[in-house]
């Protein structure tokens, strides 16, 4: 499906699937710029969800914010197009797989929140 550095950027970077729906939205025209109710409106999300998607792309250095809060796809380095590259074609290939690998990794947070409170646990 994925190589393991491409997993792990997916898990680590882009981290939900909205994050990785607007990436992959954004990546299908990079010269394109969006603002924020077109983005909105087009990934059918809310202000809230954009804020935060925003924050975890610009973190991972995928896009550019431009003049009047544009945004548009631009991958910092070649390594991080080369991972990109590579979800957005396992995505299109077997996109309930990615989401799982997505999940997975949310799944795996609230077992370990949950297992916290467990360290007292009578049996």
């Amino acid at each position: 499906m994925l190589s393991d550095d491409a997993l792990l950027f997916l898990q680590h970077s882009i981290k939900t699937v909205w994050t990785l729906e607007i990436l992959l939205l954004l990546r299908r025209d990079p010269n394109r710029t969006w603002n924020s109710d077109e983005l909105i409106r087009e990934s059918r999300s809310s202000t809230l969800i954009l804020q935060e998607v925003l924050a975890n792309l610009q973190q991972a250095e995928l896009i550019d914010t431009g003049e009047g809060y544009r945004f548009r796809y631009r991958s910092a380095t070649p390594a991080l197009e080369r991972l990109v590259g590579e979800i957005a074609s396992a995505q299109a290939r077997r996109p309930a797989a990615i989401t799982k690998a997505l999940l997975s990794v949310s799944s795996d947070k609230v077992q370990n929140f949950v297992g916290a409170f467990c360290v007292g646990k009578r049996t």
